[in-house]
């Protein structure tokens, strides 16, 4: 019963899939009687798609458009551009890429201004395409339309424009303007000359920019602008130069009218007394120092008193006194050789009669100025001569006392 079961679902399997069978038999047999041709076949179809694959699958860069040539299919195709990315064209047909960006181009030449100065200048213009009308420009004037329309255009009107400004004019006052003009007039005059035939105002491409780099004038005349540059700043430094010394000339007049005011106030308040007064209490000061001191007073009537600091005296070497009746040249006294220089001892306190409170003698200074010397109490005094007894007669009027020393004979 199963066997017979299996034997119906094989026919009814055969009959459903008899067609199928029957195709893959005849394509099995096709194959095995056109072996060598379809071989054949496909190496050519291989070929071909490895040679053709470059014109075939077109890759547009970025900011690049293509314009397509069909020779079997009336040329150019005007309404048709290839953008950016891979694009697949027939074989036969021809890709034309162009750069749809900005674009600048740099040019180096010669001009002639109107006072016949040449001068050589580097000029650079910035200039972008209208990518939908690339068909158009593709058509009329080819890719090569940088040197067949731009740069003989911006030459052209950059020769114009500077050969009708003076040197000055050009480079320095209305260079901006001469530079902007010639991108006015360079692209209008391509907006001009490169319409389409029986197309008024369509703009294929554009100048956006016009820019000088640098300027080179002969070399004389680059010196001389040199030397007139160096000159003109020399000159102006010296208008400073006596700007500044006539600001310092009023500096001082003003400054010498302050210190003569100045003083005319401080004078009318300086009297003899205001100075004594002021040097006895700079005296005063001094002597409030620890150490030991020598007074010296001045030789005129209004001498202020001064003190010399130091740790110890220099000793003083006064000239002995002449024997008593030995008479000098004009009728004097003559002085005898110098004595031994004895050391002076520090000076006792004056009293109020001008002695030494211990009881020795004080030697007053000459008029001529002289030092004040003290003697030791009832001791001889510096001159070397022995002070006179108690009760003793007084010298004789216009001799010298004993002991006493020349005039200016004391060492200051």
């Amino acid at each position: 019963m199963l066997s017979r079961f299996l034997a119906i679902c094989k026919r009814v399997l055969n009959f459903i899939f008899y067609p199928l069978t029957w195709l893959v038999s005849a394509i099995s047999g096709w194959f095995a009687r056109n072996y060598i041709g379809l071989t054949f076949s496909v190496i050519l179809a291989s070929i071909a798609v490895v040679v053709l694959w470059q014109r075939v699958v077109i890759l547009i860069p970025a900011g690049f458009v293509g314009v397509i040539y069909r020779p079997l299919f009336g040329g150019i195709s005007m309404d048709q551009i290839l953008g950016e990315g891979v694009n697949i064209v027939f074989p036969l047909n021809t890709v034309t890429q162009y750069d749809a960006r900005v674009q600048m181009k740099k040019i180096e030449m010669e001009v002639l201004t109107k006072d016949q100065l040449r001068s050589d200048i580097k000029v650079s213009f910035q200039f972008q395409v209208n990518k939908y009308g690339l068909p158009m420009l593709h058509k009329f004037v080819g890719p090569d339309y940088v040197t067949k329309v731009i740069l003989p255009e911006v030459t052209g009107k950059t020769r114009v424009m500077f050969a009708e400004l003076t040197s000055q004019e050009a480079f320095t006052k209305q260079l901006e303007k001469a530079v902007s003009e010639i991108a006015i007039m360079s692209d209008q005059v391509i907006l001009d000359k490169l319409g389409p035939p029986g197309l008024d105002y369509v703009r294929l491409l554009r100048i956006t920019a016009v820019q000088l780099e640098s300027i080179e004038f002969p070399a004389e005349i680059q010196a001389a602008i040199r030397s007139k540059i160096a000159e003109s700043q020399i000159a102006e430094a010296g208008v400073f130069k006596v700007q500044a010394a006539r600001l310092e000339a009023e500096r001082k007049e003003v400054e010498a009218g302050g210190i003569k005011k100045y003083q005319d106030i401080v004078n009318s308040g300086l009297t003899d007394n205001y100075l004594k007064i002021r040097g006895i209490e700079a005296t005063l000061k001094l002597a409030e120092s620890a150490n030991s001191k020598v007074v010296i007073f001045g030789s005129s009537p209004n001498g202020l008193p001064l003190i010399l600091g130091g740790d110890s005296v220099t000793p003083v070497s006064l000239p002995s006194a002449a024997p008593a009746g030995a008479a000098g040249p004009s009728g004097g006294l003559k002085p005898a050789g110098p004595a031994a220089a004895a050391p002076a001892p520090a000076p006792a306190p004056a009293s109020a009669g001008g002695a030494p409170a211990g009881g020795g003698a004080a030697v007053a200074a000459p008029a001529g100025g002289g030092a004040a010397v003290t003697a030791p109490a009832g001791g001889v005094p510096a001159g070397g001569a022995p002070a006179p007894a108690a009760g003793a007669p007084a010298p004789a009027a216009g001799a010298p006392p004993p002991g006493a020393a020349a005039p200016n004979a004391a060492s200051k």
